[in-house]
């Protein structure tokens, strides 16, 4: 899947010192590696909303009661 960079996409500092620093010498290469970790940091600001049944259960665990009154997972 293809992400298009937006006008506001701004390039960061590790990704720009490791273009600087990169052992390429055929630029169409260079440009291949470029677009694939742009596309990767674009990638990684992607944020999956939960379903609305993934928000209910936040914090529910399978809790029994002990015979002393106290929680406990075990099952």
């Amino acid at each position: 899947m293809y992400i298009k960079p937006t006008a506001t996409y701004k390039m960061s500092k590790t990704l720009k010192a490791s273009l600087a620093l990169s052992p390429f010498q055929d630029p169409h290469k260079k440009g291949e590696w470029k677009r694939a970790m742009v596309q990767a940091e674009l990638a990684s600001k992607i944020v999956v909303k939960p379903t609305k049944s993934e928000r209910g259960n936040r914090g529910t665990a399978n809790y029994q009661t002990n015979d002393t009154g106290t929680a406990s997972t075990s099952v």
